[in-house]
């Protein structure tokens, strides 16, 4: 069995809790093993939110053996195939879960916390952040969601399912786009305009990584 393991990292109110549980929406409907679990602590302050998604899928032929399923519900640290960062604190702060062959996708656009907004600490430049999230993979993709989904929608509101189909480029994610959408259409608001932009955001991803992961 192939274990293929997701850590979604943001903040209360971008939707990371709703992007791991349509992931694992979609596997059920796939009928592929998942687990997972989510943090929500103070996530209607805007406070640390995380979602873990474990995959765990068959090779051709092989039966299933409870002894080689998931007992877990979290990603043991380093192990993660794919971190998806709404934010790029939240990204950092979970870089411990990422593979030494894993994918980073760091959303580019920034949620200050409380000591930035009032002045007693300065937020880092983007570069730190890439330059720190290196030393766990060399596979660190940033992009900026929110002004993507901005400029396409009118608002932030699709920046998480943009998200998703970038993604989904990445070829880690082992589920069929259908069941994905499926899962969108049945689980989500305004499940065109988000069918919409996780197509988008999928275009977005394969000019990024350019077909090279």
């Amino acid at each position: 069995m192939k274990k293929v393991n997701i850590v979604i990292a943001g903040v209360g109110g971008q939707g990371v809790t709703t992007i791991g549980m349509l992931l694992k929406y979609a596997a059920v409907k796939a009928g592929i093993m998942v687990s997972g679990s989510e943090t929500r602590g103070a996530s209607q302050r805007e406070g640390s939110v995380n979602s873990h998604v474990r995959f765990g899928v068959l090779e051709p032929g092989e039966e299933y053996d409870e002894r080689r399923g998931i007992h877990s519900s979290l990603v043991p640290s380093g192990t993660a195939d794919l971190l998806i960062g709404f934010e790029p604190m939240e990204t950092l702060r979970n870089a411990r879960y990422v593979s030494s062959n894993g994918i980073v996708i760091m959303n580019t656009y920034e949620i200050w916390p409380i000591p930035v907004r009032v002045g007693e600490v300065s937020y880092p430049p983007i570069e730190k952040f890439v330059e720190a999230l290196k030393a766990f993979t060399p596979h660190v993709y940033t992009v900026n969601a929110n002004k993507m989904a901005d400029e396409r929608y009118g608002g932030y509101t699709m920046a998480g399912t943009i998200l998703l189909g970038i993604a989904y480029a990445t070829g880690r994610i082992p589920l069929k786009t259908h069941h994905i959408e499926e899962t969108i259409r049945e689980r989500l608001d305004n499940p065109e305009e988000n069918i919409d932009a996780f197509r988008f955001g999928y275009e977005e991803g394969k000019k990024l990584f350019n077909v090279k992961v």
